[in-house]
């Protein structure tokens, strides 16, 4: 099995651990051989514009990886790395590639939920005040429009093709994101790209260009003995495998023997319609890319 940790630089099981997976220096990859770290290799991250946050999913796969550790991570990617089946998980406290593998290895790293996915529901995307993901909120000199490395705020309402609401951010909280950081959808992005403060576009996005097309073979059947007596059709539940690795699914069928799992994204198979206003850009202050006037 092959770990794959998004790193700050190629100090192997001593690295950092990155906070922005997409844009990491490289992917320090752990051969796990019965519970045991193995063979550790450095993968320089390869260039992913045509892809866009795709690119390290796509990088990632073709490498033979099978689990992914990472700090924060947006809908659009996690989405993919579930459609080819890489399991995302949270690393938790650990701040080293070492203390990541050894913490997930124990059992202590939980399967990816909306607590740390970032550009969706608000959830795990920072706090509101001065700082985003431990970026410093700096004041902006000349427009506060829309580009790369500022701090984004959605007001959004999401429905699907038939004008169904599936999410607003009166019930979820706002979209928050870093522009060009591969924590949303890039469709999401391109539309907002250039908007100001209180400006409103509305958005088109086609499953493929969303959280990808539904998967079958991500549907499957337990007993329903294994279930909490209290679950319901649309509750997400957390599984584990013999491995003891967590991963999310969502309850979709039950009946008094069988429960069936749908381990796709809730909106896979989906065209999309958002509907975007612009409620705030801010300016961060990071020591990789400082904030442009």
């Amino acid at each position: 099995m092959l770990i794959a940790v998004p790193s700050d630089n190629a100090e192997g099981l001593d690295a950092a651990i990155s906070e922005h997976f997409g844009h990491c220096a490289a992917f320090t990859i752990i051969d796990i051989v019965d519970d045991t770290i193995g063979e550790v290799t450095i993968l320089e991250n390869a260039p992913h514009e045509q892809d866009g946050c795709m690119g390290p999913v796509n990088f990632l796969k073709q490498h033979g990886v099978g689990i992914l550790l990472a700090g924060g991570m947006g809908m659009r990617p996690l989405a993919g790395f579930q459609q080819v089946g890489i399991d995302v998980h949270f690393k938790g406290d650990a701040n080293s590639v070492r203390e990541g593998v050894e913490l997930f290895l124990s059992g202590g790293c939980r399967a990816f939920d909306d607590a740390q996915t970032c550009g969706g529901g608000g959830g795990g995307c920072g706090d509101q005040d001065h700082q985003h993901n431990g970026h410093e909120i700096v004041a902006i000199d000349g427009p506060a429009d829309v580009r790369e490395g500022r701090l984004v705020t959605l007001e959004f309402e999401l429905k699907d093709s038939d004008g169904e609401l599936l999410d607003s951010s009166a019930a979820s909280g706002p979209i928050r994101f870093i522009f060009g950081a591969g924590q949303t959808l890039p469709a999401l992005e391109q539309a907002v790209a250039g908007l100001e403060p209180g400006a409103n576009v509305v958005k088109e996005i086609p499953a493929t260009e969303g959280f990808g097309e539904r998967e079958e073979s991500r549907v499957i059947e337990a007993p329903r003995a294994q279930l909490p007596p209290d679950v319901s059709i649309g509750a997400m539940v957390t599984a584990e495998d013999g491995q003891g690795r967590q991963f999310s699914l969502t309850v979709i069928q039950l009946d008094e023997n069988i429960v069936r799992l749908d381990g796709n994204h809730p909106f896979a198979g989906k065209d999309l319609v958002f509907d975007l206003t612009v409620s705030m850009v801010e300016g961060i202050k990071t020591e990789a890319a400082p904030v442009e006037g």
